[in-house]
C-alpha cells in the first residue's frame, strides 16, 4: 500500500456561514416547497426591525428562523406543516430539534426557541422561559405561519401572486392575535405582508447576502476550531440518521469506524479527525433523497436506484459550502466509488482514491451490513465477511484497508452493531481524541 500523504487540510468556517450551510441542507428536506427556513428568518429579522428590537436581537430571531425546523427530516412532515394554521403533531419536530440543539455546545442557545416555535403565545405566557426567549419563539412562530399563508394563497400559481393576497393573509393574522400570536408583532408583520416588496424581497440569495452584511458580531463570527466542527457534524448527521428508522446512528457508526481504521492504516492524526466529520457527513446528501425509497425494504428498482445515487453529489455539493478548499466533501462523496471504477457517482478508479475515501468506502459496507434492518437482524460477522472478500478480490475494495479491518474484526463488529439510545451515545473520548 502507497504511504499516505497528509494533505494540507483548512477546515475555515465562522458560525454565521455555518448556520447558512445548515439551512441549505434543511431545504433538503423541503422537496416541494424550498427555502421555508430563509423566509422564516427572513419575515422574523424585517418584523424585529419595526419592533425596533436591538440588532443582537435582530440577528438572533434571523438565524433562529434560519434552523427552526432542524427537527424536521422527513417531506412528510414537512408538507403536514403546511397544511392547517395549528398542524396536529406540530411540537414533536419541536422538540427533536431542541433535543439536537442542546447535545450541540456550539448551537444549543437556539434550542429553547426552536422548542416553542409552535407553541400559542398566550400558553407561552406560562413556560419558565426568559423574555428574551419568549419573544424569539413568538416572532418565530409568527414568520412560520405567516410563510404557511403565503403558501396556503399561491398554491399551484407564480409565487408573486401573493401580492393579490396581502389583505387576507393579514387578516389570518389579525383573527389569531392575542391568542396564537403576540399583538404587537401581529402588527408590526400586517405593517410588512401589505407592502408588495415585501414579498418580491424574498429571493434567497438576497436572504443569504442580509447575513453577511449584518454588523460584527463576536457569536457569528467566531471561527470554529476543530471541536465547533466536529459538533456542526454530529448535529447535522442526527438530522440525517433520523430521515430513516432503518439507519439510525448510521452516520456515528461510519465516522467511528473510519476514524479508528483509519488510525490502524497509518493515517495521520489530523486527517483521522477530518475523516471522522466526514463520516458523520458523508450522507447529509439524502435530506434530499425522497422519503419512500428510503423507507422501502425490498430491492431498488433502476429508476429507484438511479434517484438514490445521486445523494453523493448533494452531499459533495453541501460539504462545499460548510468546508471550501477541504478534501472532506471529497472523502465524503467518493464513499460508493470502487476501485475498479465501479461505483458511482464518477466511476473513478483506485489512482483517483485516496487512502481517506478507501477507509470510508470499506467501513460503510462494513456497517450497512451489520446494522440491524427490520425486515433482518445484523448479519453474522462470518455473513459479513463472505460479501465482503468477494468484493475485495473483484478489486472493488482495498485489500489492505480490508486487512487491517479483518485484524481487529471482533472489536470493529462489536462497535458496528452496539445498540443504544440518545442518552447513551458512548463518549467519543474512550475511542482516543477528537
Amino acid at each position: 500500500m502507497d504511504t499516505f500523504q497528509p494533505h494540507e487540510l483548512k477546515v475555515k468556517i465562522d458560525v454565521r456561514h455555518a448556520l447558512l450551510a445548515v439551512a441549505k441542507a434543511l431545504d433538503f428536506v423541503g422537496v416541494d416547497d424550498l427555502h421555508h427556513g430563509h423566509r422564516v428568518a427572513y419575515m422574523a429579522y424585517e418584523c424585529a426591525s419595526v419592533l425596533n428590537w436591538p440588532d443582537d436581537k435582530k440577528q438572533f430571531a434571523y438565524f433562529a428562523g434560519l434552523i427552526h425546523d432542524c427537527g424536521v427530516s422527513s417531506s412528510e412532515e414537512h408538507l403536514r406543516l403546511l397544511k392547517l394554521m395549528q398542524p396536529e403533531g406540530a411540537n414533536s419536530h419541536c422538540e427533536r430539534g431542541y433535543q439536537a440543539l442542546v447535545k450541540c455546545p456550539l448551537l444549543d442557545k437556539f434550542a429553547a426557541s426552536v422548542r416553542y416555535h409552535h407553541t400559542p403565545w398566550i400558553e407561552s405566557q406560562s413556560l419558565v422561559l426568559s423574555a428574551f426567549e419568549r419573544d424569539i419563539a413568538a416572532l418565530i412562530f409568527l414568520a412560520d405561519r405567516t410563510d404557511f399563508l403565503r403558501a396556503r394563497y399561491t398554491q399551484g400559481y407564480h409565487q408573486e401572486l401573493i401580492t393579490l393576497h396581502e389583505s387576507l393573509v393579514a387578516e389570518n393574522l389579525r383573527v389569531h392575535s392575542g391568542s396564537l400570536f403576540e399583538p404587537n408583532m401581529v402588527e408590526a408583520m400586517c405593517q410588512l405582508v401589505n407592502k408588495d416588496g415585501f414579498w418580491y424581497s424574498m429571493d434567497v440569495n438576497s436572504i443569504e447576502q442580509m447575513a453577511v452584511d449584518f454588523e460584527i458580531n463576536h457569536f457569528y463570527d467566531k471561527e470554529l476550531d476543530l471541536d465547533g466542527v466536529i459538533q456542526l457534524a454530529r448535529f447535522l448527521a442526527k438530522i440525517v440518521d433520523a430521515k430513516s428508522p432503518f439507519t439510525f446512528h448510521h452516520s456515528d457508526k461510519v465516522a467511528l469506524l473510519a476514524k479508528l481504521v483509519a488510525l490502524d492504516c497509518g493515517v495521520p492524526a489530523l486527517d483521522a479527525e477530518l475523516l471522522y466529520v466526514a463520516g458523520l457527513l458523508h450522507d447529509v446528501g439524502k435530506l434530499k433523497t425522497p422519503d419512500a425509497l428510503l423507507h422501502k425494504e425490498g430491492k431498488l428498482t433502476k429508476e429507484e436506484y438511479s434517484i438514490v445515487k445521486r445523494h453523493t453529489v448533494d452531499t459533495e455539493n453541501t460539504l462545499k459550502c460548510f468546508f471550501p478548499k477541504s478534501v472532506i466533501g471529497e472523502w465524503a462523496s467518493n464513499h460508493h466509488e470502487r476501485l475498479d471504477g465501479s461505483g458511482y457517482p464518477f466511476s473513478k478508479r483506485q489512482e483517483e482514491l485516496d487512502l481517506p475515501s478507501r477507509v470510508l468506502a470499506i467501513v460503510d459496507v462494513f456497517q450497512a451490513l451489520t446494522q440491524k434492518r427490520p425486515y433482518r437482524g445484523s448479519l453474522k460477522l462470518t455473513e459479513v465477511f463472505e460479501i465482503m472478500t468477494p468484493m475485495v478480490e473483484q478489486g472493488k475494495l482495498d485489500s489492505y484497508v480490508y486487512g487491517v479491518l479483518q485484524a481487529d474484526a471482533d472489536s470493529f463488529y462489536q462497535l458496528s452493531t452496539q445498540e443504544y439510545n440518545e442518552t447513551e451515545v458512548p463518549a467519543l473520548s474512550q475511542y482516543g481524541s477528537i
